[in-house]
């Protein structure tokens, strides 16, 4: 249309419009916001595309909003998938596949960059085996890895352990002992966990779990382990691989039962004076300030297993 305010009929009568060529005009002024369709009068061009800009910022905010949250939501529940992926992988190695096993913890150790975390129940160890277990310490330590492992204090007893925790540590492997160890357990960066399959039985196979959920909460417990366990220094008569003869041993369990010395005396058959003497010894070893504390750590350092 010409002139401002001009209207559609009047704009048509001067271009000589035919019929059909002023109503497709009119529909497409209309669809593009120039054309009242009222008064069939042009609409100021100006406030048209200030009214057009100020809608498609409106649409471009909306769809900048939409596109932040659902990427939002998709992160969260990928993310949630992932988990529940990582938490749900285990694999199972029975006793008859030991070899596997083996090559799968020299793998696992050989990977790991951070932390390798061990909880090792009394066991029959051979000098295989821990010859074994020493060389792939030694490729962990070499990658960085810190290695902490956790032994029951009993197994201070055994000759064999007493060697290699010397050559343990020489490589900078941290050690401690507790009382009581539950079951074996290897943490490879928290990440991937391998569990003896059945606490009660050294021989019935082991588990492997990844996911980092999962294993987060192993790794908590055994943190926990850690930190109440002692240094083996600090175990009395215990990394010297000193033991206990049985008649010391025999008053270390009436000890804890509340016995008194003359009763004690009467079940070993010994005089009174002898039981005393070896309570103060026995109690003099444990650090304890009573009979009955004496029989009680003793117990709890594995003295009486």
């Amino acid at each position: 249309m010409r002139g401002r305010g001009e209207s559609l009929p009047e704009a048509a009568q001067g271009l000589e419009l035919a019929a059909t060529e002023i109503e497709r005009a009119r529909a497409q002024l209309v669809r593009l916001n120039l054309l009242d369709p009222d008064t069939e009068t042009a609409v100021d061009v100006a406030a048209v595309l200030a009214r057009t800009l100020q809608n498609s910022h409106r649409t471009l905010d909306s769809l900048v909003e939409q596109h932040v949250r659902m990427a939002a939501l998709a992160h969260r529940y990928l993310d949630l998938s992932r988990q529940a992926e990582g938490g749900a992988h285990v694999e199972f190695f029975p006793r008859s596949e030991r070899a596997r096993l083996s090559r799968r913890i020299s793998e696992l150790a050989e990977l790991a960059r951070n932390e390798i975390l061990g909880l090792q129940p009394p066991a029959d160890w051979t000098r295989e085996s821990l010859e074994e277990g020493l060389a792939r310490t030694k490729v962990s330590v070499a990658n960085g890895a810190r290695i902490r492992a956790l032994y029951a204090q009993i197994s201070l007893a055994h000759p064999l352990i007493r060697e290699f925790m010397g050559r343990w540590r020489e490589l900078g492997v941290e050690v401690r002992v507790t009382p009581v160890v539950p079951t074996r357990m290897l943490l490879y960066d928290r990440r991937t966990a391998i569990l003896q399959a059945d606490p009660d039985d050294l021989e019935a196979g082991a588990v492997l779990i990844s996911g980092l959920s999962a294993v987060r909460s192993m790794a908590a417990i055994y943190d926990y382990c850690w930190m109440t366990a002692s240094e083996p220094e600090d175990v009395p008569r215990s990394a010297d691989g000193s033991t206990l003869t049985e008649q010391q041993r025999a008053v270390l369990r009436l000890l804890a039962t509340g016995a008194k010395d003359s009763a004690i005396a009467r079940s070993l058959g010994v005089s009174t004076r002898t039981v005393t003497r070896l309570v103060g010894e026995l109690s003099t070893a444990l650090g304890a300030d009573s009979r009955f504390q004496a029989g009680v750590r003793a117990a709890r350092l594995g003295w009486l297993d």
